[in-house]
């Protein structure tokens, strides 16, 4: 759905110069800007969706979000969690927090979301084209490899279910948090511990 991109670009334009605009006739157009964008994403999008409140809550320079995963194997089988807003499964992980690193951050979102503890060893992919059209902002995915440490399995307001699955009987993923070929990379570092991370 190319409206999609086309939005995407118009709200970063407005975002930008609403971040660096002094000139009052200038803010009101990049105000206006980012109000049309808003009404077309209410009039071109799949689902209902507050438009408005999405595009006023990106203030400053437009940079892409960041969501940290983490993949955690145990016995062979992969960690999931089953999250709650879609019923479907991903990677434990979600958006990065302000002063924390990226591998910590993983192994904190496994520690919320699955009470397990873990160690992140290694960065297995950082992603940053779109999988699907659902998003209007980019966001860059980065995957660690964590290593199990400790813990016992529970759910999170979250997650309301966390199990370990082998490769060949992988539930129906959330696709914009674990996209298939988010995994096929990560399968191939798994079983490959000499190939380098992945990088788009």
């Amino acid at each position: 759905m190319r409206w999609l991109e086309w939005i995407q670009t118009l709200t970063t334009v407005s975002q930008r110069g609403l971040a660096y605009s002094k000139d009052p006739y200038d803010r009101d157009n990049y105000e206006l800007l980012r109000a049309l964008c808003a009404e077309m994403v209410l009039h071109g999008a799949p689902e209902p969706v507050d438009a408005k409140a999405l595009l006023s809550a990106q203030t400053g320079y437009p940079t892409p979000k960041v969501d940290v995963r983490a993949a955690v194997v145990r016995d062979g089988q992969l960690l999931l969690v089953k999250e709650t807003q879609d019923g479907r499964w991903a990677l434990p992980g979600g958006w990065a927090d302000l002063g924390v690193s990226p591998a910590d951050m993983a192994a904190k979102e496994v520690r919320e979301e699955t009470g397990f503890d873990v160690k992140a060893t290694r960065l297995l992919g950082v992603f940053g084209k779109r999988v699907n059209d659902a998003s209007i902002f980019s966001v860059y995915k980065l995957i660690f490899h964590c290593e199990l440490v400790g813990g016992e399995a529970r759910t999170s307001h979250e997650t309301s279910d966390v199990r370990f699955f082998p490769r060949d009987a992988l539930p129906e993923l959330s696709m914009h948090r674990t996209h298939p070929r988010h995994l096929e990379v990560v399968f191939a570092r798994l079983d490959d511990a000499s190939l380098p991370a992945f990088f788009e």
